[in-house]
């Protein structure tokens, strides 16, 4: 069995999340406009990359002996690097058009609506086995680390996410995450401000 933390009120465990947890986020992935615009920029970046390699490695191979050609062997592995990272993205595009999916600008986060629950959106400050961080419940692609700010993306479908989703200020809870019971207590829920969202998504600065 699994050491629990002590820092848990367990007079006020709920146990498990809310039965509607993932219901609601299951019918089509939600992608931030950010991630999908990286999803996109990765693959043509890739498919740039790789055509380039095709024809360093079809220049080089006109110095003779390819088993002792550098430049031939190293382009060439550079091609076939890239084929597969085009073949992975490709996997996940179509993974994509699959399953569904819509995408959402997180500067429509930044609202003066109540923020009730844990939904896509929202700010969450918890304290996760004693430690208290700050999250925001973010699209499928959205688990990097912001250069500023002290709030950080989580995606709503990732473990601890769905661990968070649906629940409300004051909830303590315990959850599986990542293999391990992890003891959750919801402290405050709130909207992001825009300089959070920025901070979070750079990248909207340039296009907005």
């Amino acid at each position: 069995m699994k050491k629990r933390d002590v820092c848990l009120d367990t007079s006020r465990v709920i146990l498990g999340a809310p039965a509607a947890n993932n219901r609601k986020m299951q019918e089509k992935i939600i992608l931030s406009t950010v991630s999908a615009w990286e999803l996109g920029e990765k693959f043509e970046t890739t498919r740039t990359q790789k055509n380039e390699a095709l024809r360093e490695a079809k220049i080089a191979k006109q110095d003779g002996d390819l088993s002792e050609n550098a430049p031939y062997q190293a382009a060439k592995e550079k091609f076939r690097t890239m084929g597969r990272i085009q073949r992975r993205l490709t996997r996940e595009m179509n993974e994509l058009i699959k399953q569904g999916h819509r995408i959402v600008d997180p500067l429509s986060w930044v609202t003066d609506k109540p923020a009730i629950v844990v939904e896509l959106g929202t700010v969450t400050e918890i304290e996760l086995s004693c430690e208290k961080q700050t999250v925001l419940i973010a699209g499928a692609r959205d688990h990097h680390f912001p250069e500023e700010g002290e709030v950080t993306p989580i995606p709503y479908n990732s473990p601890l996410g769905k661990a968070l989703i649906n629940h409300q200020a004051g909830d303590r809870f315990a959850a599986q995450i990542n293999g391990n019971l992890r003891d959750i207590a919801i402290l405050r829920i709130r909207r992001p401000s825009r300089t959070e969202i920025i901070n979070i998504f750079p990248a909207l600065n340039d296009r907005t």
